[in-house]
């Protein structure tokens, strides 16, 4: 991953904590952002993708010659074994877009919306890592038109555990507060430590 002067903010957390409206504020403060949910979505659209998830995962995932992702999403999600399959395939090309997109673009700052960042070894080029977390139940409320909880809690446990990944954060905010300033004052308080230690 390029450096330069470039400073990596990557946010990562719990599903359902909040992590895109931290990405979208680091953004308002003149932050690049990248979404690597949209980048996920990009990648599937890649032939070479394609034809490895066919060999993997079989026909049925496919419409048209394009992978139906509400169907990939469920094939994938049946068992840990097929979730690491499709990380194995997808992520290389993922890291490579997101490599691209900073080696291209002149900000001095990128907020990256990672939800699989360790598992993704991604952490390894952060320069600052945000951990999000929130209320079970604020979190069930946040998602309810995504999935249900039982599905975010059985994603959930193919991760690395919360726990491990508090550790190496480099701060880790509980999102519980549905006022938008506190979004914006914990931003900027990252954005102010951040530059201090820049000197």
């Amino acid at each position: 991953m390029p450096k330069s002067g470039k400073i990596i903010i990557s946010v990562t957390g719990e599903i359902g904590a909040g992590k895109t409206t931290y990405t979208k504020e680091f953004e308002k403060h003149s932050a690049y952002p990248v979404y690597t949910d949209v980048i996920a979505h990009e990648i599937l659209k890649l032939d070479e993708v394609k034809s490895l998830i066919e060999k993997s995962f079989g026909k049925s995932l496919f419409k048209d010659n394009s992978i139906d992702s509400k169907k990939l999403a469920e094939k994938t999600f049946e068992n840990k074994i097929s979730w690491q399959t499709l990380i194995d395939i997808t992520h290389p090309y993922i890291l490579e877009k997101i490599d691209k997109i900073i080696t291209e673009s002149d900000y001095s700052y990128y907020a990256i919306d990672a939800p699989l960042l360790f598992e993704s070894k991604l952490n390894k080029d952060s320069d600052f890592i945000v951990l999000i977390k929130a209320d079970p139940k604020l979190r069930e409320e946040r998602i309810k038109n995504r999935m249900s909880w039982e599905e975010a809690e059985k994603r959930t446990s193919y991760l690395i555990p919360i726990e491990e990944k508090e550790k190496m954060a480099d701060i880790v905010i509980f999102n519980n507060s549905k006022e938008k300033r506190k979004v914006k004052e914990n931003v900027e308080k990252i954005l102010r430590r951040i530059k201090s230690k820049r000197g």
